[in-house]
């Protein structure tokens, strides 16, 4: 996920203690890319995923639009071993002057490209980018049952306030109290959700807006194929179990 404004360095460094990716994440993009010479990560954030997918005779790059969390990545990957690169850039549409074995979009990055124009152009940036027999691979929350609940409840607009906090952080000597609001506009396929951090010491308030625009897996199969990429696998999660109607996670390998 990305925020939506530019952030300060506390409020990177409280998103990335926030957003640890889903369980088994790191492993399932490190066994994916076993074996490639090169690999781009989109979307790399904070580097989260950067350690697992580095390798001493890989070629590594990250690209991210946020400059903070960027400064995070190289803070957290300063002396690591491997040939990285980390690059400021969006991935809605980029142009590195090479192409990579295997291009990696993970943990809801995205369902942060607000359109479907947007969508289409990130994945011919990522068509024009894979070597020959290259693979894209992205993980999303699974849109299919949530768009089917939002039909059901006739939802087209909702609002909800956590009354309690989702997670207590400690951090610079303080502990700050996180706080989720959604805004759902299913007619849009748009989820906004704000994360408002309240220091318990100093009373302090922060908010990170990210706005999303979910899509379900038809609509990406369709979009990949427009883009000239063809979807190869799909996933229910990340240990390889079938991707159906229950599931909560959409995992994706697509090729040219």
């Amino acid at each position: 996920m990305l925020p939506t404004a530019p952030l300060t360095e506390l409020e990177a460094e409280l998103y990335a203690l926030t957003h640890r990716g889903n369980p088994g994440d790191a492993e399932f993009y490190a066994r994916q890319c076993a074996g490639a010479g090169s690999v781009l990560e989109l979307g790399t954030g904070y580097g989260r995923l950067l350690p697992a997918l580095l390798g001493a005779a890989r070629e590594l790059v990250g690209l991210d639009r946020e400059p903070s969390l960027l400064r995070s990545a190289r803070r957290q990957l300063r002396g690591a071993r491997g040939r990285l690169t980390l690059l400021e850039a969006d991935m809605q549409g980029f142009a590195l002057g090479r192409r990579f074995e295997r291009i990696v979009l993970p943990y809801n990055a995205l369902y942060c490209l607000l359109g479907r124009r947007a969508l289409v152009s990130c994945f011919r940036s990522v068509r024009a980018h894979l070597a020959p027999g290259g693979g894209f691979l992205f993980d999303v929350w699974a849109a299919d049952p949530f768009q089917r609940r939002a039909r059901l409840r006739a939802l087209r607009e909702a609002h909800r306030d956590e009354p309690g906090a989702i997670v207590s952080l400690a951090h610079r000597g303080q502990v700050w109290d996180v706080f989720e609001r959604s805004r759902l506009r299913s007619a849009a396929q748009r989820l906004d959700v704000t994360y408002t951090y309240v220091s318990r010491q100093r009373g302090t308030r922060l908010e990170i807006p990210i706005a999303q625009r979910y899509a379900p897996s038809r609509e990406l199969e369709e979009l990949l194929a427009v883009a000239g990429l063809r979807l190869r696998e799909q996933w229910g999660g990340f240990s390889g179990q079938p991707f159906g109607p229950r599931s909560e996670l959409f995992v994706a390998l697509a090729c040219a």
